[in-house]
């Protein structure tokens, strides 16, 4: 899966419950009386929430629903196989924003951080622009500049499910919870059909050299009880890929460069 489709995978807030507080009244053992508990202070338990697995019925459903919510996290990619790549990053989608700041790394080319701040895109690599940032032109409507900037401002507004929610096999639920960034998460493995998936969907899974998709994907995500998906992984074309959220709704500020480090003029 390219990298700017796993950077728009949006997440919900953990939401925490409270405990009621209580008193207590009768004789103590040594004689002495103690307050008197009426009906209304009887400690009562906290219930332990109820949550109905997911389903092939319900699980795209209730996976985009808790997405949609999501204001900012933190996320780290990890990509084993022919072409390997780790990527720390943040998203920041409060009040309507679209930005995005990464960092790549692939054993080819190095690293490589890209920023994409309101609207404009600084693209820093150390062997093209040293120590500063290429600004590149938003309002550039031809060539790969318009590419690169199309298929991130659509990747960020996505939940990275459009396309594959007809093609559901089975979802089945494996091994025991998980503690994840703080939140116990369910491993649930869901299986698609790829003969169902829209044209564009499949386009965004296929990778340089590979002309089709297997039959089925099998994509293991980790969910909280608030469906909220902290990790997911996909095997696919002899790849794995893992990717891991934390920090829902305090992820790290997303801002564009100081003034004296942005550079305008074309390196390459």
């Amino acid at each position: 899966m390219p990298a700017d489709r796993l950077l728009a995978l949006p997440l919900a807030f953990l939401l925490a419950g409270s405990v009621a507080a209580c008193g207590g009244g009768s004789p103590s053992a040594n004689g002495s009386p103690e307050p008197t508990r009426t009906h209304s202070e009887t400690p009562t338990p906290t219930p332990t929430p109820t949550v109905e697995p997911l389903t092939t019925e319900n699980v795209f459903a209730r996976l985009t629903a808790a997405q949609a919510t999501v204001t900012s996290y933190d996320v780290a990619v990890s990509v084993a196989g022919a072409a390997p790549m780790e990527l720390t990053g943040s998203v920041d989608r409060a009040a309507g924003k679209q930005n995005i700041a990464t960092v790549m790394s692939y054993p080819e080319f190095g690293s490589i951080e890209v920023r994409f701040v309101d609207g404009a895109m600084f693209l820093k690599k150390a062997s093209m622009t040293g120590d500063l940032y290429l600004l590149l032109d938003p309002d550039d409507t031809v060539g790969d500049q318009a590419f690169t900037f199309s298929k991130i401002d659509d990747s960020v507004m996505k939940t990275g499910l459009e396309g594959t929610e007809d093609a559901v096999v089975s979802v089945t639920p494996v091994g025991a919870p998980e503690v994840l960034d703080g939140v116990e998460a369910q491993a649930y493995e869901v299986v698609l059909d790829t003969a169902k998936f829209t044209a564009e969907a499949s386009s965004d899974l296929l990778t340089e050299g590979v002309d089709a998709l297997p039959p089925t994907i099998t994509y293991t995500y980790w969910v909280g009880d608030d469906d909220v998906p902290r990790k997911t992984v996909i095997e696919l074309n002899g790849s794995v890929t893992t990717i891991v959220i934390t920090n829902l709704g305090a992820g790290t500020p997303v801002t564009a460069p100081a003034p004296e480090r942005i550079m305008t003029d074309m390196p390459f």
